[in-house]
């Protein structure tokens, strides 16, 4: 490619150019016109239009509502860090909720035994939840506990609140986090959990955490809707003068 040469604008960049500005006109909430009728207002093809649309669904310009798209709220910004995403969902002044999905009994394998530092077969508390916020399904977190750490609290703990909290007021002080973040696709199951469509990306976390003892205390897999999600983070220089 030459100096003067311009990179070649597809057709389906057009079409979804012509929709965002037709996006910007209109109201959260409101129907979006069907891709028959996108597909005759600019004379393209409906994979022209298919092509546009998936864009605009990872952008999360517009969303699935069965078989109608509508105009999606903005999405919500979310700091990554190591506390509870419910309080920081509530300190960005949205409303937040937790669905209890299940909970279950299981038994550490040898790659959970070892992320834990607990003996293989050691018995383990899984809690799974729904995360919601302003009314939208966003996350589906699964949380694995070394159940002789916190006896009692599938009978005392309030699924509906910060799993984070309850751990601090056992006197459990979070240290350190390691986190790994990677994208994919739901499985059936987690799309109709997050009442998402199967092709819808999804951010990925993985976390194993520690007290202030440096001992693990939780194995954590977080699911997040990136038509819905965007999360932050500030980082800071280690390098002094």
């Amino acid at each position: 490619m030459t100096a003067t040469d311009e990179p070649r604008v597809l057709k389906h960049q057009v079409v979804r150019g012509q929709l965002d500005r037709l996006l910007d006109g209109m109201t959260p909430g409101e129907p979006f016109p069907a891709e028959r009728e996108i597909a005759e207002r600019f004379d393209v093809a409906r994979e022209t239009v298919r092509q546009a649309m998936r864009e605009l669904l990872v952008a999360g310009r517009v969303e699935r509502r069965g078989r109608t798209t509508i105009v999606a709220r903005a999405k919500v910004t979310l700091p990554l860090a190591m506390g509870s995403y419910t309080e920081a969902a509530k300190a960005n002044g949205l409303s937040t909720y937790r669905m209890l999905v299940d909970w279950t009994d299981l038994y550490a394998d040898d790659v959970l035994a070892a992320q834990l530092e607990i003996a293989v077969g050691a018995p383990i508390l899984q809690l799974e939840r729904v995360f919601s916020t302003d009314g939208i399904r966003v996350g589906l977190e699964t949380t694995k506990l070394p159940a002789d750490r916190y006896p009692g609290l599938r009978e005392t703990f309030n699924t509906e609140t910060s799993l984070y909290a309850e751990m601090q007021s056992r006197g459990i002080i979070f240290e350190k986090t390691v986190d790994s973040i990677e994208t994919t696709l739901p499985d059936a199951r987690e799309s109709a959990l997050l009442t998402a469509d199967a092709r819808t990306p999804m951010f990925l976390l993985n976390r194993i955490s520690y007290d202030q003892h440096g001992i693990p205390i939780e194995q954590r897999r977080s699911l997040y809707r990136g038509d819905r999600m965007t999360f932050t983070a500030i980082m800071h220089s280690t390098q002094r003068p």
